[in-house]
């Protein structure tokens, strides 16, 4: 995943860095999904918000912290893309 914009991050760049970094299989991975259905801990949330500050530049600890895992995927990307520059 490349540096993204706003305009440019959503659900499907956040599922393809979930595909990335803990090998989920496709089907696994929708919208819908959270983080709690996935399995992810917070050491697993935390690694996901190094990468992603680490890709977009952006501190992002805030927003990890506080994410809840029974948030839909497409959620917890909304709240990322809006994090990110204009």
């Amino acid at each position: 995943m490349a540096e993204k914009t706003v305009e440019e991050f959503g659900t499907e760049s956040l599922l393809d860095l979930l595909r990335e970094l803990f090998a989920f299989p496709d089907d696994m991975l929708t919208p819908a999904t959270t983080f709690d259905e996935l399995g992810l801990d917070s050491l697993a949330l935390m690694e996901l918000g190094a990468v992603l500050e680490e890709r977009t530049g952006v501190e992002l600890g805030t927003l990890v912290d506080g994410m809840s895992r029974s948030e839909p995927l497409s959620q917890v990307a909304w709240s990322i893309a809006h994090l990110l520059p204009r």
